[in-house]
């Protein structure tokens, strides 16, 4: 379940306690904190991660408002808390405002402004780790070889193994084709997706995928006898047998 990190910003310490004896009541939030101006806000901001923050508008000093302009729009979501509406309806110019919940706040009016909130964060999460995973699958798809002065694109899925050549790296393919590249094995290891390759020797790295046996110390590939060296036999043979 998605936990909610709220910070209660508020110079009236009986306002703090009445929202934070609401948010105990929502197993999903947790108050990591509470500041009682501005100027304490901004500092705790820039030393923890926060969800959302409970905003009062009317404070000394530096107004909920004016700490509004301070803040990245990428930053905590923003719930205003205030007794003077028009206040309120000027804080909606803020991207990152949500919600406002007018004093004196009740339980039930409390919650719907939470639900909304959790509500938006989930999208705004979903969408993040939808892109995140575009881009990793756009950038993961393949590797690049240069051979013989041609930059070669070698999808994962069509390399059998990669052995390491001297100064240079072999990159053998399913159908048998044979790419070299001047490239360290360490550095190969690093660009290929560990779901789908593994190093099961000094000189070796293969596609789990294409494994069609293990015969003691030695990995088969299309009748290709691969050896499996013994710091990595262990480990090896789990994640290629997948033996939890």
């Amino acid at each position: 379940m998605m936990e909610i990190k709220l910070l209660i910003v508020d110079d009236e310490p009986l306002a703090h306690n009445v929202l934070e004896r609401y948010c105990k009541k929502i197993e999903y939030v947790s108050v990591v904190g509470n500041c009682y101006d501005g100027m304490s806000t901004l500092n705790f901001l820039n030393k923890n991660d926060v969800d959302a923050i409970l905003l009062d508008i009317q404070m000394p000093d530096l107004t909920g408002l004016e700490l509004l302009d301070t803040l990245n729009t990428n930053g905590p979501k923003v719930i205003l808390t205030t007794a003077f509406t028009e206040f309120a309806i000027e804080g909606f110019n803020f991207e990152q405002v949500i919600d406002y919940l007018h004093k004196p706040i009740r339980i039930g009016r409390f919650i719907k402004s939470i639900e909304r909130l959790k509500k938006q964060l989930t999208i705004e999460k979903q969408f993040a780790q939808k892109r995140t995973t575009r881009v990793n699958t756009e950038i993961n798809e393949f590797i690049t070889v240069v051979d013989n002065k041609i930059t070669h694109k070698i999808r994962f899925d069509d390399i059998s193994y990669i052995q390491s050549w001297g100064n240079y790296l072999k990159v053998i393919t399913c159908n048998e084709k044979i790419f070299v590249a001047r490239k360290t094995i360490k550095n190969m290891e690093k660009e290929l997706p560990q779901n789908k390759f593994i190093r099961i020797h000094k000189s070796y790295i293969i596609n789990i995928t294409r494994v069609t046996s293990v015969n003691g110390n030695q990995a088969i590939i299309s009748d290709i006898i691969i050896p499996i060296g013994k710091s990595y036999s262990i480990q090896a043979k789990k994640i290629i047998l997948g033996i939890s």
